[in-house]
């Protein structure tokens, strides 16, 4: 999402004043406005890049939260008229959409996320210009797509366990750096996916997996799967 680069000169702690609106509601035009200037703002400058690299404070919500909920503002369950915005806190739902006959609803964004070793890979590549080899091990596609399959429905499992009725569920996978990257289709991970995820019972909704594999925002519907 943000270029390499090396983060010299002034110390910044946090980009929260970057994002003090970001509480706000907009239509899925002005998403796409508001994720687009932010993106370059942090581009343009390489302090900005290192901080957010590391997801800490706002620009954190702004990659796991915005980011998904713009997506999926851009797709056909979202009305052109429609109003969006994350909610930060923990009232059990991430986000809010109004629809243009004002009906409201709520969504839950969640995805697996390997924190731990995300947030030590932006720390290599904000100090020495390049990060590591995502995958330092010998295993074969196959077996990285499994154990990936398997992280991801273990989060997706305890989503099942809590009582979401009145929102729905937005599931954010990402399979770019499973398969794609490798010029293999993912197409079989998401068809084994959505079968383990009808396997699980749930109180929400309604339910959605999004795939995101550096797709242009213009195709998000292709990559949106309801689940009944």
């Amino acid at each position: 999402m943000f270029h390499s680069g090396i983060c010299r000169g002034d110390k910044v702690n946090n980009l929260d004043d970057l994002f003090t609106d970001l509480e706000e509601y907009r239509t899925p035009q002005e998403m796409k406005l508001y994720f687009e200037k932010k993106k370059q703002i942090i581009n343009n400058n390489e302090k900005y890049i290192s901080i957010a690299r590391l997801k800490t404070g706002k620009v954190k919500k702004f990659i796991e939260e915005f980011y998904p909920l713009y997506l999926f503002s851009q797709s056909r369950f979202v009305d052109n008229y429609a109003k969006c915005k994350i909610i930060l806190g923990n009232q059990g739902y991430d986000a809010s959409i109004v629809q243009k006959d004002d009906t409201e609803s709520f969504i839950e964004l969640t995805s697996y996320i390997d924190g731990k070793w995300e947030y030590q890979d932006a720390k290599r590549l904000n100090s020495r210009g390049y990060g590591d080899i995502r995958f330092g091990d010998y295993k074969n596609l196959n077996a990285r797509g499994n154990d990936y399959l398997k992280d991801v429905l273990k989060n997706i499992k305890k989503k099942s366990l809590k009582d979401y009725s009145g929102i729905s569920l937005l599931f954010a996978v990402d399979t770019f750096d499973y398969f794609e990257v490798y010029d293999h289709s993912s197409k079989p991970f998401i068809k084994e996916l959505i079968k383990e995820i009808k396997s699980f019972k749930f109180k929400a909704d309604k339910m959605y997996l999004m795939v995101i594999n550096n797709q242009n925002a213009s195709q998000i519907d292709q990559n949106i799967y309801p689940i009944s």
